[in-house]
Protein backbone atom coordinates (compact mmCIF):
# COMPACT_ATOMS: atom_id res chain seq x y z
CA UNK A 1 0.00 0.00 0.00
CA UNK A 2 1.50 3.31 -0.67
CA UNK A 3 1.39 6.14 1.86
CA UNK A 4 -1.82 8.65 1.33
CA UNK A 5 -1.84 11.75 0.36
CA UNK A 6 -2.02 15.07 1.68
CA UNK A 7 -5.31 16.94 1.28
CA UNK A 8 -5.30 18.70 -2.15
CA UNK A 9 -7.57 21.24 -3.56
CA UNK A 10 -9.77 20.05 -6.38
CA UNK A 11 -12.16 21.59 -8.29
CA UNK A 12 -15.33 19.41 -9.77
CA UNK A 13 -17.14 20.38 -13.01
CA UNK A 14 -20.24 18.87 -13.89
CA UNK A 15 -23.69 19.86 -14.98
CA UNK A 16 -24.89 17.01 -13.24
CA UNK A 17 -25.73 18.28 -9.85
CA UNK A 18 -26.55 15.00 -8.50
CA UNK A 19 -23.05 13.49 -9.49
CA UNK A 20 -21.01 16.63 -8.68
CA UNK A 21 -22.45 16.31 -5.07
CA UNK A 22 -21.93 12.75 -5.25
CA UNK A 23 -18.01 13.47 -6.16
CA UNK A 24 -17.90 16.26 -3.45
CA UNK A 25 -18.79 13.86 -0.76
CA UNK A 26 -16.48 11.33 -1.26
CA UNK A 27 -13.64 13.64 -1.83
CA UNK A 28 -14.72 15.71 1.12
CA UNK A 29 -14.92 12.62 3.53
CA UNK A 30 -11.31 11.89 2.07
CA UNK A 31 -10.28 15.20 3.52
CA UNK A 32 -9.67 17.06 0.29
CA UNK A 33 -10.99 20.94 -0.02
CA UNK A 34 -13.53 20.55 -2.82
CA UNK A 35 -15.44 23.24 -4.88
CA UNK A 36 -17.66 22.32 -7.64
CA UNK A 37 -18.94 24.74 -10.81
CA UNK A 38 -21.64 23.52 -13.48
CA UNK A 39 -20.33 24.84 -16.86
CA UNK A 40 -16.45 25.13 -18.31
CA UNK A 41 -16.64 28.99 -18.10
CA UNK A 42 -17.38 29.04 -14.46
CA UNK A 43 -14.33 26.97 -14.10
CA UNK A 44 -11.59 29.26 -15.87
CA UNK A 45 -13.32 32.07 -13.88
CA UNK A 46 -12.42 30.22 -10.91
CA UNK A 47 -8.97 29.23 -11.46
CA UNK A 48 -8.25 32.73 -12.53
CA UNK A 49 -8.51 33.46 -8.59
CA UNK A 50 -8.32 30.67 -6.94
CA UNK A 51 -5.35 27.55 -6.01
CA UNK A 52 -6.40 24.26 -7.60
CA UNK A 53 -4.31 21.38 -7.73
CA UNK A 54 -6.68 19.38 -9.61
CA UNK A 55 -9.49 19.68 -11.96
CA UNK A 56 -12.08 16.68 -12.07
CA UNK A 57 -14.28 17.27 -15.02
CA UNK A 58 -17.14 16.18 -17.19
CA UNK A 59 -16.29 15.73 -21.12
CA UNK A 60 -20.08 16.40 -22.03
CA UNK A 61 -21.31 19.77 -20.73
CA UNK A 62 -23.48 22.41 -22.60
CA UNK A 63 -21.13 25.37 -23.87
CA UNK A 64 -18.01 25.03 -23.74
CA UNK A 65 -17.35 20.92 -23.69
CA UNK A 66 -14.87 19.49 -21.03
CA UNK A 67 -12.44 19.09 -23.81
CA UNK A 68 -12.36 22.25 -24.89
CA UNK A 69 -11.79 23.13 -20.86
CA UNK A 70 -8.71 20.86 -20.90
CA UNK A 71 -7.24 23.13 -24.19
CA UNK A 72 -8.07 26.27 -22.42
CA UNK A 73 -6.27 25.06 -19.13
CA UNK A 74 -2.97 23.65 -21.52
CA UNK A 75 -2.49 27.21 -22.43
CA UNK A 76 -3.29 29.49 -18.81
CA UNK A 77 -3.26 26.45 -15.91
CA UNK A 78 -0.71 23.96 -17.76
CA UNK A 79 0.19 23.36 -13.15
CA UNK A 80 -3.28 21.97 -12.86
CA UNK A 81 -3.52 18.22 -13.23
CA UNK A 82 -7.21 17.39 -15.27
CA UNK A 83 -8.87 13.95 -14.27
CA UNK A 84 -11.34 13.31 -17.61
CA UNK A 85 -15.38 11.73 -16.52
CA UNK A 86 -17.00 10.30 -19.47
CA UNK A 87 -19.84 7.94 -20.34
CA UNK A 88 -19.65 4.40 -20.81
CA UNK A 89 -18.37 3.65 -23.73
CA UNK A 90 -16.98 6.70 -24.90
CA UNK A 91 -13.33 5.49 -24.44
CA UNK A 92 -12.33 7.38 -28.07
CA UNK A 93 -13.52 10.53 -26.14
CA UNK A 94 -11.33 9.93 -23.07
CA UNK A 95 -8.53 9.20 -25.48
CA UNK A 96 -9.06 12.35 -26.91
CA UNK A 97 -8.66 13.95 -23.55
CA UNK A 98 -5.41 12.03 -22.42
CA UNK A 99 -4.16 13.04 -25.60
CA UNK A 100 -4.73 16.70 -24.89
CA UNK A 101 -3.70 16.79 -21.54
CA UNK A 102 -5.67 15.07 -19.00
CA UNK A 103 -3.94 12.91 -16.66
CA UNK A 104 -6.37 10.36 -16.32
CA UNK A 105 -9.93 9.75 -16.88
CA UNK A 106 -12.51 7.67 -15.37
CA UNK A 107 -15.89 5.76 -17.11
CA UNK A 108 -19.41 6.54 -15.30
CA UNK A 109 -20.88 5.06 -13.30
CA UNK A 110 -18.04 4.66 -10.66
CA UNK A 111 -17.76 3.57 -7.52
CA UNK A 112 -16.33 5.95 -4.48
CA UNK A 113 -13.06 3.94 -4.17
CA UNK A 114 -12.26 4.29 -8.10
CA UNK A 115 -12.72 8.11 -8.19
CA UNK A 116 -10.71 8.02 -4.79
CA UNK A 117 -7.61 6.03 -6.72
CA UNK A 118 -8.10 8.46 -10.23
CA UNK A 119 -7.37 11.23 -7.82
CA UNK A 120 -5.16 10.11 -5.57
CA UNK A 121 -3.05 9.36 -9.40
CA UNK A 122 -3.33 12.48 -10.75
CA UNK A 123 -2.93 14.24 -7.55
CA UNK A 124 0.61 12.22 -7.03
CA UNK A 125 1.63 12.74 -10.69
CA UNK A 126 1.32 16.75 -10.17
CA UNK A 127 3.05 16.80 -7.13
CA UNK A 128 6.18 14.43 -8.63
CA UNK A 129 6.23 17.19 -11.94
CA UNK A 130 6.37 19.74 -9.28
CA UNK A 131 8.78 18.32 -7.50
CA UNK A 132 11.01 17.61 -10.81
CA UNK A 133 10.52 21.16 -11.91
CA UNK A 134 11.93 22.12 -8.66
CA UNK A 135 14.73 19.51 -8.73
CA UNK A 136 15.91 21.13 -12.46
CA UNK A 137 15.54 24.61 -11.30
CA UNK A 138 17.78 23.91 -8.06
CA UNK A 139 20.03 22.02 -10.57
CA UNK A 140 19.81 24.82 -13.40
CA UNK A 141 20.87 27.39 -10.63
CA UNK A 142 23.90 25.16 -9.16
CA UNK A 143 25.14 23.32 -12.39
CA UNK A 144 23.56 25.64 -15.20
CA UNK A 145 24.52 29.01 -16.85
CA UNK A 146 22.69 30.81 -13.43
CA UNK A 147 25.93 29.03 -11.34
CA UNK A 148 28.48 31.40 -14.17
CA UNK A 149 29.51 34.32 -12.56
CA UNK A 150 30.03 37.07 -15.55
CA UNK A 151 29.97 40.92 -14.18
CA UNK A 152 32.97 40.99 -16.67
CA UNK A 153 32.83 42.34 -20.10
CA UNK A 154 35.08 39.76 -21.08
CA UNK A 155 33.03 36.93 -19.21
CA UNK A 156 30.03 38.01 -20.55
CA UNK A 157 31.25 37.17 -24.06
CA UNK A 158 32.16 34.01 -23.08
CA UNK A 159 29.05 33.01 -21.36
CA UNK A 160 27.07 34.33 -24.40
CA UNK A 161 28.76 32.28 -27.04
CA UNK A 162 28.56 29.43 -24.77
CA UNK A 163 24.47 29.81 -25.01
CA UNK A 164 24.26 30.29 -28.41
CA UNK A 165 26.21 26.52 -28.91
CA UNK A 166 25.24 24.57 -25.78
CA UNK A 167 22.57 22.90 -28.27
CA UNK A 168 25.23 22.10 -30.79
CA UNK A 169 26.35 18.61 -31.54
CA UNK A 170 30.07 20.11 -31.89
CA UNK A 171 33.22 19.95 -30.20
CA UNK A 172 33.78 22.28 -28.09
CA UNK A 173 37.39 23.09 -26.70
CA UNK A 174 37.58 25.37 -23.78
CA UNK A 175 40.71 26.60 -23.00
CA UNK A 176 42.37 28.81 -20.63
CA UNK A 177 44.52 28.92 -17.12
CA UNK A 178 44.48 26.00 -14.53
CA UNK A 179 41.26 26.71 -11.81
CA UNK A 180 39.62 29.69 -13.82
CA UNK A 181 36.37 27.79 -14.14
CA UNK A 182 36.32 25.67 -17.39
CA UNK A 183 34.33 22.64 -15.85
CA UNK A 184 31.97 24.65 -14.19
CA UNK A 185 31.14 26.14 -17.75
CA UNK A 186 31.41 22.91 -19.04
CA UNK A 187 28.66 21.38 -16.77
CA UNK A 188 26.53 24.87 -17.48
CA UNK A 189 26.24 24.07 -21.75
CA UNK A 190 25.71 20.48 -21.03
CA UNK A 191 22.71 21.80 -18.70
CA UNK A 192 21.34 23.92 -21.39
CA UNK A 193 21.33 20.87 -24.02
CA UNK A 194 18.86 18.71 -24.83
CA UNK A 195 21.31 16.30 -23.44
CA UNK A 196 20.53 17.48 -19.93
CA UNK A 197 18.66 14.52 -18.60
CA UNK A 198 21.35 12.13 -19.68
CA UNK A 199 25.16 11.79 -17.97
CA UNK A 200 27.75 14.26 -17.56
CA UNK A 201 30.78 12.27 -17.41
CA UNK A 202 34.36 14.24 -16.45
CA UNK A 203 37.40 13.28 -16.23
CA UNK A 204 40.96 14.55 -15.79
CA UNK A 205 43.00 13.24 -18.01
CA UNK A 206 46.08 14.04 -16.10
CA UNK A 207 45.24 12.29 -13.16
CA UNK A 208 44.93 8.94 -14.09
CA UNK A 209 48.19 6.66 -14.92
CA UNK A 210 49.09 6.38 -18.47
CA UNK A 211 48.60 2.42 -18.59
CA UNK A 212 45.04 2.87 -16.93
CA UNK A 213 43.64 5.90 -19.02
CA UNK A 214 43.07 3.38 -22.03
CA UNK A 215 40.77 1.01 -20.07
CA UNK A 216 38.75 3.92 -18.16
CA UNK A 217 38.25 5.85 -21.55
CA UNK A 218 37.68 2.86 -23.51
CA UNK A 219 36.65 0.17 -21.34
CA UNK A 220 37.83 -3.56 -21.26
CA UNK A 221 36.65 -7.12 -21.77
CA UNK A 222 37.08 -9.75 -19.39
CA UNK A 223 40.49 -11.19 -19.57
CA UNK A 224 41.86 -8.72 -21.88
CA UNK A 225 45.18 -7.98 -18.64
CA UNK A 226 46.13 -9.30 -15.52
CA UNK A 227 43.56 -7.75 -13.13
CA UNK A 228 40.77 -7.88 -15.41
CA UNK A 229 38.07 -10.16 -13.68
CA UNK A 230 34.78 -9.26 -15.29
CA UNK A 231 33.97 -7.06 -18.09
CA UNK A 232 33.83 -2.93 -17.79
CA UNK A 233 32.54 0.04 -20.21
CA UNK A 234 34.38 2.32 -20.42
CA UNK A 235 33.45 6.63 -20.48
CA UNK A 236 32.35 6.88 -23.54
CA UNK A 237 30.01 4.37 -23.05
CA UNK A 238 29.04 5.71 -19.59
CA UNK A 239 28.34 8.74 -21.29
CA UNK A 240 26.29 7.37 -24.39
CA UNK A 241 23.21 10.21 -24.66
CA UNK A 242 24.84 12.61 -22.76
CA UNK A 243 28.58 14.75 -22.90
CA UNK A 244 31.60 13.26 -22.05
CA UNK A 245 34.03 16.34 -20.59
CA UNK A 246 37.90 15.73 -20.90
CA UNK A 247 40.29 17.87 -18.75
CA UNK A 248 43.30 18.29 -19.46
CA UNK A 249 43.41 16.97 -23.03
CA UNK A 250 46.43 18.26 -23.71
CA UNK A 251 47.90 15.70 -21.67
CA UNK A 252 46.30 12.81 -23.32
CA UNK A 253 49.23 10.62 -24.37
CA UNK A 254 50.03 10.17 -28.24
CA UNK A 255 48.73 6.62 -28.73
CA UNK A 256 45.41 7.60 -27.03
CA UNK A 257 45.00 10.84 -28.99
CA UNK A 258 45.43 8.42 -32.54
CA UNK A 259 41.95 5.92 -30.92
CA UNK A 260 40.43 9.55 -29.52
CA UNK A 261 40.34 10.73 -32.91
CA UNK A 262 38.72 6.97 -34.35
CA UNK A 263 35.86 7.41 -31.75
CA UNK A 264 35.11 10.67 -32.76
CA UNK A 265 35.14 9.80 -36.59
CA UNK A 266 33.55 6.71 -36.34
CA UNK A 267 30.87 7.03 -33.32
CA UNK A 268 32.54 4.00 -31.84
CA UNK A 269 34.35 2.35 -29.24
CA UNK A 270 36.24 -0.54 -28.69
CA UNK A 271 36.97 -2.03 -25.57
CA UNK A 272 40.35 -3.04 -24.59
CA UNK A 273 40.77 -6.86 -25.49
CA UNK A 274 37.18 -6.73 -27.59
CA UNK A 275 37.18 -8.18 -31.21
CA UNK A 276 34.33 -5.88 -32.12
CA UNK A 277 33.17 -2.37 -31.52
CA UNK A 278 30.15 -0.80 -29.69
CA UNK A 279 28.05 2.35 -31.19
CA UNK A 280 28.30 5.52 -28.63
CA UNK A 281 26.48 8.59 -29.05
CA UNK A 282 27.89 11.54 -26.61
CA UNK A 283 28.74 15.15 -27.13
CA UNK A 284 32.20 15.89 -26.59
CA UNK A 285 33.73 19.05 -24.53
CA UNK A 286 37.80 19.03 -23.73
CA UNK A 287 39.67 21.34 -21.54
CA UNK A 288 43.07 22.32 -21.07
CA UNK A 289 45.44 24.82 -19.91
CA UNK A 290 48.15 23.87 -22.57
CA UNK A 291 48.61 26.15 -25.61
CA UNK A 292 47.29 23.24 -27.82
CA UNK A 293 48.79 25.21 -31.04
CA UNK A 294 52.15 24.79 -29.88
CA UNK A 295 51.99 21.57 -28.34
CA UNK A 296 50.74 20.45 -32.21
CA UNK A 297 54.35 22.82 -33.35
CA UNK A 298 55.95 20.91 -30.92
CA UNK A 299 55.36 17.25 -31.95
CA UNK A 300 53.32 16.72 -28.67
CA UNK A 301 50.07 16.91 -29.79
CA UNK A 302 47.98 15.37 -33.11
CA UNK A 303 47.37 18.65 -35.08
CA UNK A 304 43.95 16.08 -36.81
CA UNK A 305 42.72 15.96 -33.66
CA UNK A 306 43.15 19.48 -32.89
CA UNK A 307 41.32 20.26 -35.92
CA UNK A 308 38.66 17.85 -34.59
CA UNK A 309 38.72 18.70 -31.24
CA UNK A 310 38.70 22.73 -31.56
CA UNK A 311 35.34 23.12 -33.76
CA UNK A 312 34.49 25.68 -31.28
CA UNK A 313 36.86 27.15 -28.86
CA UNK A 314 36.01 29.05 -25.88
CA UNK A 315 38.57 30.86 -23.86
CA UNK A 316 38.35 31.78 -20.32
CA UNK A 317 40.05 34.56 -18.83
CA UNK A 318 41.76 34.70 -15.86
CA UNK A 319 40.44 36.24 -12.53
CA UNK A 320 43.36 38.75 -12.79
CA UNK A 321 41.69 39.82 -15.84
CA UNK A 322 38.11 39.93 -14.98
CA UNK A 323 37.76 41.91 -11.12
CA UNK A 324 34.47 43.15 -11.36
CA UNK A 325 33.54 39.02 -11.51
CA UNK A 326 36.01 38.69 -7.65
CA UNK A 327 33.41 39.87 -4.95
CA UNK A 328 30.41 38.47 -6.33
CA UNK A 329 32.50 34.70 -6.97
CA UNK A 330 33.54 35.20 -3.38
CA UNK A 331 30.09 36.05 -2.25
CA UNK A 332 28.85 32.87 -4.02
CA UNK A 333 31.60 30.61 -2.57
CA UNK A 334 30.81 32.09 1.01
CA UNK A 335 27.37 31.01 0.81
CA UNK A 336 28.47 27.36 -0.40
CA UNK A 337 30.86 27.46 2.12
CA UNK A 338 28.55 28.44 5.13
CA UNK A 339 26.10 25.59 4.13
CA UNK A 340 28.57 23.42 3.75
CA UNK A 341 30.64 23.64 7.07
CA UNK A 342 27.48 25.01 8.95
CA UNK A 343 28.63 27.82 10.07
CA UNK A 344 27.73 31.58 9.90
CA UNK A 345 26.11 33.12 7.95
CA UNK A 346 28.61 35.94 7.44
CA UNK A 347 28.97 38.75 5.05
CA UNK A 348 32.07 40.17 3.39
CA UNK A 349 33.65 43.31 5.39
CA UNK A 350 34.46 46.75 2.84
CA UNK A 351 38.38 45.99 3.50
CA UNK A 352 38.00 42.33 3.01
CA UNK A 353 36.59 43.12 -0.43
CA UNK A 354 39.48 45.69 -1.00
CA UNK A 355 41.71 42.93 0.04
CA UNK A 356 40.33 40.33 -2.19
CA UNK A 357 40.39 42.80 -5.42
CA UNK A 358 43.61 43.68 -4.63
CA UNK A 359 45.27 40.21 -4.75
CA UNK A 360 46.04 38.89 -8.60
CA UNK A 361 44.77 35.23 -7.75
CA UNK A 362 47.43 33.31 -9.68
CA UNK A 363 45.56 30.20 -9.35
CA UNK A 364 42.08 31.84 -10.36
CA UNK A 365 38.81 30.86 -9.28
CA UNK A 366 39.09 27.28 -7.40
CA UNK A 367 42.03 29.92 -5.17
CA UNK A 368 39.54 32.02 -4.52
CA UNK A 369 37.11 29.42 -3.49
CA UNK A 370 39.57 28.39 -1.37
CA UNK A 371 40.25 31.11 0.47
CA UNK A 372 36.74 31.73 1.18
CA UNK A 373 36.47 28.28 2.98
CA UNK A 374 39.69 29.26 5.02
CA UNK A 375 38.27 32.53 6.60
CA UNK A 376 34.79 30.75 6.83
CA UNK A 377 36.87 28.38 9.32
CA UNK A 378 38.78 31.16 10.48
CA UNK A 379 36.07 34.17 11.04
CA UNK A 380 35.52 34.59 14.97
CA UNK A 381 32.21 37.48 14.68
CA UNK A 382 29.85 38.24 11.76
CA UNK A 383 32.17 39.21 9.05
CA UNK A 384 34.83 37.91 7.24
CA UNK A 385 37.75 40.47 8.02
CA UNK A 386 40.89 40.21 6.34
CA UNK A 387 42.69 38.40 9.34
CA UNK A 388 40.66 35.43 8.39
CA UNK A 389 42.30 34.84 5.18
CA UNK A 390 44.84 33.35 3.92
CA UNK A 391 48.10 35.43 4.76
CA UNK A 392 49.71 35.19 1.06
CA UNK A 393 45.75 36.78 0.14
CA UNK A 394 46.86 39.51 2.67
CA UNK A 395 50.13 39.98 1.49
CA UNK A 396 50.58 43.14 -0.32
CA UNK A 397 51.49 42.65 -3.74
CA UNK A 398 54.48 44.24 -5.12
CA UNK A 399 54.00 47.09 -7.42
CA UNK A 400 54.35 46.21 -11.06
CA UNK A 401 56.32 48.57 -13.90
CA UNK A 402 52.83 48.97 -15.21
CA UNK A 403 51.31 49.70 -11.53
CA UNK A 404 53.38 52.62 -11.27
CA UNK A 405 52.63 53.90 -14.87
CA UNK A 406 48.96 53.91 -14.25
CA UNK A 407 49.69 55.47 -10.68
CA UNK A 408 51.07 58.46 -12.37
CA UNK A 409 49.20 58.58 -14.97
CA UNK A 410 51.60 58.12 -17.85
CA UNK A 411 50.58 58.74 -21.63
CA UNK A 412 50.99 55.95 -24.04
CA UNK A 413 54.29 58.00 -25.25
CA UNK A 414 56.03 58.33 -21.80
CA UNK A 415 55.27 54.71 -21.51
CA UNK A 416 56.86 53.61 -24.69
CA UNK A 417 59.84 56.06 -23.72
CA UNK A 418 60.33 54.82 -20.26
CA UNK A 419 60.21 51.08 -21.44
CA UNK A 420 62.55 51.20 -24.24
CA UNK A 421 65.20 52.53 -21.61
CA UNK A 422 64.86 49.97 -19.59
CA UNK A 423 65.32 47.86 -22.66
CA UNK A 424 68.57 49.78 -23.71
CA UNK A 425 70.09 49.33 -20.44
CA UNK A 426 69.81 45.57 -20.08
CA UNK A 427 71.30 45.12 -23.74
CA UNK A 428 74.30 47.44 -22.53
CA UNK A 429 72.70 50.81 -24.40
CA UNK A 430 72.70 48.75 -27.98
CA UNK A 431 70.06 50.62 -29.67
CA UNK A 432 70.16 48.26 -32.54
CA UNK A 433 69.33 44.87 -30.21
CA UNK A 434 66.79 47.10 -28.26
CA UNK A 435 65.18 47.88 -31.09
CA UNK A 436 65.44 43.94 -32.01
CA UNK A 437 64.02 42.89 -28.59
CA UNK A 438 61.26 45.44 -28.77
CA UNK A 439 60.22 44.05 -32.43
CA UNK A 440 60.32 47.53 -33.66
CA UNK A 441 62.87 49.30 -36.54
CA UNK A 442 65.62 51.96 -35.22
CA UNK A 443 63.32 54.84 -36.72
CA UNK A 444 60.64 53.87 -34.33
CA UNK A 445 63.17 53.13 -31.38
CA UNK A 446 64.30 56.60 -31.92
CA UNK A 447 60.99 58.45 -31.91
CA UNK A 448 60.24 55.95 -28.74
CA UNK A 449 63.29 57.71 -27.04
CA UNK A 450 63.00 61.13 -28.11
CA UNK A 451 65.88 63.89 -28.59
CA UNK A 452 67.79 63.14 -25.47
CA UNK A 453 71.27 63.46 -25.77
CA UNK A 454 71.39 60.72 -22.45
CA UNK A 455 70.08 58.37 -24.74
CA UNK A 456 71.35 59.03 -28.24
CA UNK A 457 74.49 59.77 -27.37
CA UNK A 458 75.90 56.33 -27.34
CA UNK A 459 76.89 54.28 -30.69
CA UNK A 460 73.98 52.39 -32.44
CA UNK A 461 75.73 49.41 -33.01
CA UNK A 462 77.92 48.79 -29.71
CA UNK A 463 77.94 49.21 -25.71
CA UNK A 464 79.34 52.24 -24.08
CA UNK A 465 82.69 51.91 -23.65
CA UNK A 466 84.74 52.59 -21.03
CA UNK A 467 86.84 55.44 -19.98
Amino acid sequence: MSEAISPARILVVDDDRALARFMVEVLSDAHHEVASVQSATEALSWLEGERVELVVTDLRMPGLSGLELIDRMRQDHAGVAVLAVTAYGSIETAVQAIRRGASDYLTKPFEPDALLLAVDRCVRERRLQQEVRRLRSEVDRRCGFEAVVARSVVMQEVVALAERVADSPSTILLTGPSGSGKEVLGRAIHQASRRRSRPFIAVNCAAIPDALLESELFGHKKGAFTGAMADKPGLFQEAHGGTLFLDEIGDLPLPLQAKLLRVLQDHEVRPVGANRGTSVDFRLLAATHRELREEVAQGRFRQDLFYRLCVIELVLPALADRPEDVVPLAERFLGDACGRLQRGPFTLSGETRRVLCAYDWPGNVRELQNAIEHAVNMAMGDELTPEDLPAVVRRPREATFLDRAAEQQLTIAELNRTYARRVLAIVGGNKKKAATRLGIDRSTMYRWLGDDPGDLSEDEDAAPKDK
